[in-house]
């Protein structure tokens, strides 16, 4: 055994084996570490916890905010009603929804405070981050004590347990802390004892299966012909439909992008933060189906394959995605360095213009119907003027005069930071763009991007 004497923290111990080796166990533990009477485990064993922390037995060296001594949920159970002993734990396991909740946006937002993947045997090393520690484990001792106020009240037939349960222990759980995003959520009800939570329907339920061999048309979200067939609703509520839904979504992306050349810096940087997550699912979901086709090649599951044809095939996928055994693929790692190429950037305003330029942007009315206008609205504006002139387009030539100007009223909103559009700021800064004190494009960049 290690001579060692303190470790991070309390551990769980579950032992199998008779009593003579239980006790032999206990003591050679006990030497050391402070340790809990062991209480009884389903299948004929036992648990306890290992009090790591301690520099002699019966923790002498508690942590600040831990409980020294007798455990809460090793504490005599209350015998209550059933219904209030339901709601005694399920108000237990809302504050720790509440909690976890709270973990996640001082992550998010609290600078480190509270490290989202720590270092094993990290202890907590501010205040913040050391009381998160102590509530949830005090959160967790008041929930297995309520569990036990439960099970002694009669509410449920059994304790609830999470690992190796059994299916008397899972109804127990499911009584006790019905799933659900409750309580935790906006407008969030906690469900009252008996009342059972309407079944949450997945995003892409599947309902039906396509049988039969595989057609020799091809599905497809647009095209038509001979060789093709429509994929929506063909395959809805399949196992494929997922994949579909994902295509018709960003194609909706696409499109709106196309119609609507407007996001902004951070919209942009966002975009690709989602493409590099969408990649890297897309390639997951490649080799999984690319995978179980292999299984069932090599299982002899599918037959009528030509198999040096998918062979060479697959072969390509996986060079195309850039997949290589232990590292990142090529296509992920990219979108990331992209990201990290766009950090800080900010939005600057085109060239400047010369007097000519400006006078005739200063008399364009459509400028002018902007004022007061939310930067949406003045995108939707921008949208319907290339929709127009691109459909004008197919019978006189287009004007994008109008769209010009509605484009440099956007790119002015993005750099000044305006949610709402001001025609008098606007025309100021143009006029005089030193002054302005926000960023020009280079002449280049301008030119450049002039017609996009």
């Amino acid at each position: 055994m290690s001579r060692r004497t303190t470790l991070p923290g309390v551990a769980r111990v579950r032992i199998t084996g008779d009593d003579t080796a239980t006790q032999a166990l206990l003591d050679a533990l006990a030497d050391r570490f402070t340790v809990t009477d062991p209480a009884p485990y389903s299948g004929g064993r036992n648990y306890l916890d290992v009090d790591t922390r301690s520099a002699g037995p019966r923790g002498d060296g508690a942590r600040p905010g831990v409980p020294a001594g007798p455990r809460v949920s090793q504490h005599r159970p209350a015998e209550v009603p059933t219904t209030v002993a339901v709601m005694m734990a399920r108000q237990i396991h809302a504050a720790h929804l509440h909690l976890s909740a709270f973990r996640n946006l001082v992550q998010q937002y609290g600078d480190g405070l509270v490290p989202e993947f720590p270092k094993a045997g990290q202890a907590p090393d501010n205040p913040v981050a050391q009381a998160l520690d102590a509530t949830s484990r005090l959160l967790y001792e008041l929930r297995e004590w309520s569990s036990r106020s439960a099970h002694a009240s009669g509410a449920v037939s059994a304790l609830p347990e999470v690992i190796a349960a059994s299916e008397e222990q899972l109804r127990a759980e499911a009584v006790l802390y019905p799933t659900g995003e409750w309580c935790r959520q906006p407008g969030g009800v906690m469900p009252q004892p008996g009342e059972v939570q309407p079944e949450k329907r997945p995003e892409y339920p599947v309902t039906t299966q396509l049988l039969g061999p595989v057609p020799e048309k091809r599905y497809s979200a647009r095209a038509s012909g001979k060789s093709v067939q429509r994929a929506l609703p063909a395959v809805a509520e399949t196992p494929a439909a997922a994949v579909w839904q994902a295509e018709r979504a960003l194609s909706g992306y696409v499109c709106q992008h196309w119609e609507v050349p407007g996001d902004t810096p951070a919209d942009l940087a966002a975009a690709v933060d989602g493409l590099g997550e969408l990649a890297d699912t897309f390639t997951s979901a490649c080799t999984s189906t690319l995978g179980e086709i292999r299984r069932r090649l090599d299982e002899g599951l599918l037959v009528g394959i030509d198999v040096p044809a998918f062979t060479a095939a697959e072969a390509s996928v996986c060079a195309q995605l850039g997949i290589e055994e232990d590292r990142v693929a090529e296509l992920v790692y990219g979108l990331s360095r992209v990201r990290w190429a766009m950090d800080g950037a900010r939005a600057a305003l085109p060239r400047a213009m010369d007097g000519e330029e400006f006078d005739a942007l200063a008399q364009a009315r459509v400028l002018g119907a902007l004022d007061g206008k939310p930067l949406l609205a003045v995108r939707r504006d921008l949208g319907l003027e290339r929709h127009w002139q691109r459909h004008r387009s197919k019978t006189r030539v287009p004007d994008y005069t109008a769209a010009d100007w509605l484009r440099r009223a956007v790119h002015w909103m993005h750099a000044a930071g305006a949610g709402t559009y001001n025609h008098r700021a606007h025309l100021a800064a143009e006029r005089h763009p030193g002054a302005s004190g926000l960023p020009w494009g280079t002449p280049s960049a301008g030119d450049g991007g002039a017609g996009q």
